[in-house]
């Protein structure tokens, strides 16, 4: 891929860039498209598309203005600012620190498990560095500041975010209690995520099984208010949680016929699971403490979650404790490739929630996305007219983007110094991620010209990215938005109509 050749052409491209006034093409491509829009499975939806090359050509245009919801495609915008405004070499940082004091080898105190929004911490991702390693290096700080034992707890400290709720008010109620529905906090432990292994019960009506696998919450209280349904029925398995108790409960119906299987739900006690696994290392490796706690939404010292929860004292400020030094997670542009393959949510919303503090000294929802919006009128896009964003991940239906705006942002982003480590960060159908399965009976050569991210959520089909030249020339590079929402029909009717249209846009480079 030319990357500095596509960023020199976009630099003399961008006082003539596609507008919303320019005259709908007549290529082949145009009208290959109308064709297939108006096949039954996307004729009753609402299709918007807008594809051009790097050297001005419009390929294919359909209402480009129109904002529609663009599911995950917000992370394309969420991870290009990322990378823009904190640098692909910006690294979270998670501090050890304590208060009271150390005599002779005792820390008489607290030690402080201080997150700094790392969402990687404890996860299974590629740029998660792995727990073992990540609790040594932990250890080694105690033991290289002499503390051979705590008299206090091991805290965990989620301050770094503000915000007393992690989850955004504007996700749908059925997607709270899963893995991909839940926020991050600035101390967080295994993406925020809870495994249950679930089985049938017995008999149709009756409970199905479920079993806690990791991480373990010994504080949790769970009420299983499910049924087996019968053979051939949906699975309807939910949970329900709060991050105002240690209480949950399993909701729904597991077919009777179906074989066991992973529910991944959401932990909403990340910092208090972060500390129970650290308190737990430190217990294996000789060093004995007090216990674990966290500090609450509120700023007190939470010792207990289950049947006896309470708050002690108000933890001390962070700056009052004493430092004992930190660890870094991966580049961001390792985790932002982590988000674009995989589409995490978790990760996306930690990134959306550090711009805002470390621009606007918040995590509020409400100041990040206005940061956002500051930041895209920066680089020269009109935000006014073809984005709404309110979270990081795309999760909400409250999102609004216009294919012209993905374009337009999209090619704003080959101008900028980090385009190399965005480019890099986006999936190709084969590869491993979200397009592993896209275009199977296709030509190699022809999948490592893709480049895009897609988006899905009942009813949304949303595709967005860079299809490279077949003869590498960077200026012939198509940039594109195809967004389709308010479909009904099944995925698998839909999907070959989305195949083609990517491939027939693709034809005319």
């Amino acid at each position: 891929m030319g990357i500095r050749q596509i960023s020199l052409i976009s630099v003399a491209l961008l006082l003539t860039g596609w507008s919303a006034t320019a005259g709908i093409p007549r290529t082949r491509a145009q009208q290959e498209i109308e064709k297939i829009v108006e096949t039954p499975a996307l004729k009753t939806g609402a299709v918007g598309i807008l594809a051009v090359r790097m050297d001005g050509d419009t390929i294919a245009c359909l209402s480009p203005g129109v904002r529609l919801v663009p599911a995950s495609n917000v992370k394309l915008i969420t991870t290009g600012l990322a990378l823009r405004s904190l640098g692909s070499d910006f690294q979270f940082e998670t501090r050890l620190a304590y208060s009271g004091s150390l005599v002779d080898g005792v820390l008489e105190g607290d030690l402080y498990i201080v997150g700094g929004g790392d969402p990687t911490t404890g996860s299974k991702s590629d740029s998660a560095r792995p727990l073992d390693s990540m609790f040594e290096l932990w250890r080694g700080l105690l033991e290289e500041a002499g503390i051979r034992r705590i008299e206090g707890r091991i805290i965990g400290d989620p301050r770094y975010f503000d915000s007393v709720i992690s989850d955004n008010s504007g996700w749908t109620y059925d997607d709270l209690g899963t893995y991909y529905g839940n926020g991050p906090l600035g101390l967080n432990f295994f993406s925020g995520a809870q495994n249950f292994y679930v089985t049938p019960g017995s008999s149709v009506g009756a409970r199905p099984f479920v079993t806690a696998r990791y991480p373990d919450t010994p504080w949790m209280r769970y009420t299983n208010s499910a049924k087996t349904g019968k053979e051939r029925s949906a699975n309807t398995m939910a949970y329900i949680s709060s991050p105002f108790g240690a209480r949950a409960q399993f909701i729904g119906s597991f077919p009777i016929d179906r074989k066991g299987y992973t529910l991944e739900c959401s932990n909403e006690f990340g910092a208090y699971t972060c500390a129970y696994y650290f308190y737990n290392h430190l217990k294996s490796k000789g060093i004995s403490s007090k216990g674990y706690a966290d500090v609450s939404p509120s700023g007190h010292i939470r010792t207990e979650l289950g049947e006896f929860a309470s708050e002690g004292a108000l933890a001390p400020a962070q700056a009052d404790l004493v430092p004992l030094g930190c660890s870094h997670s991966a580049p961001l542009r390792h985790i932002v490739s982590d988000v674009n393959r995989h589409s995490d949510n978790f990760y996306a919303e930690a990134l959306l929630k550090t711009i805002g503090v470390r621009f606007e000294g918040s995590s509020e929802y409400e100041v990040c996305t206005s940061r956002e919006l500051k930041m895209l009128s920066s680089m020269g896009l009109d935000t006014a007219a073809g984005c709404q964003l309110v979270d990081g991940s795309g999760l909400s239906r409250k999102n609004y983007v216009s294919p012209g705006f993905f374009v337009s942002f999209l090619k704003a982003m080959t101008r900028e110094p980090v385009f190399g480590d965005y480019f890099a960060s986006l999936p190709t159908p084969g590869s491993k991620g979200t397009l592993e399965t896209m275009f199977p009976n296709a030509s190699r050569e022809f999948r490592a010209r893709l480049h895009f991210k897609s988006g899905s959520m009942n009813g949304v089909r949303c595709y967005s990215g860079y299809i490279e030249a077949s003869d590498g020339d960077p200026s012939k590079t198509i940039v594109f938005s195809l967004m389709m929402n308010n479909l009904t029909a099944k995925t698998w009717a839909v999907t070959p109509f989305i195949q083609s249209i990517i491939e027939t846009l693709a034809s005319e480079n």
